[in-house]
């Protein structure tokens, strides 16, 4: 019966080491400890998705007119579809006819003369991100 007594002493000292041991058990992660210097707060920064707080969505821009084509003398009304970015915004829009460019957002625009056109879009936030895109157009 002696035997008995030690086996059964020495089988509740390995389950109550073990667990401690990753043989099983509730699982912790792993924790580190930092010194810092005397005097030294530390500091930490959590951003949501891995961006920081104070940093935009990158500018994305599109160029859209209605029509597309059609007989001269053609109205477009242009619209600039954006994302992202840090205001305010600047608009470009160049109309491919050798008249001025357009500074709204959302311009209209006369084609006199039969012909194919491209319109491009320049999109410029106030950090100095742009983007650009184009629509063609079809005047008969």
């Amino acid at each position: 019966m002696r035997a008995l007594a030690v086996s059964a002493t020495l089988a509740l000292s390995l389950l109550l080491v073990l667990p401690g041991c990753g043989g099983g058990g509730p699982s912790e992660a792993p924790t580190t400890a930092t010194t810092l210097p005397p005097g030294q707060a530390q500091t930490t920064t959590t951003a949501a998705a891995g961006k920081a707080e104070d940093e935009a969505a990158p500018l994305l821009a599109w160029a859209d007119g209605t029509p597309e084509d059609g007989q001269a003398p053609l109205v477009v009304e242009f619209k600039a579809d954006v994302e992202g970015g840090t205001p305010p915004l600047k608009y470009t829009w160049k109309f491919g006819d050798e008249t001025p460019d357009a500074s709204e957002a959302n311009p209209k625009h006369t084609y006199a003369k039969a012909g194919k056109y491209r319109a491009d879009l320049t999109v410029t936030d106030s950090a100095g991100d742009s983007d650009t895109d184009y629509i063609e157009i079809e005047v008969r």
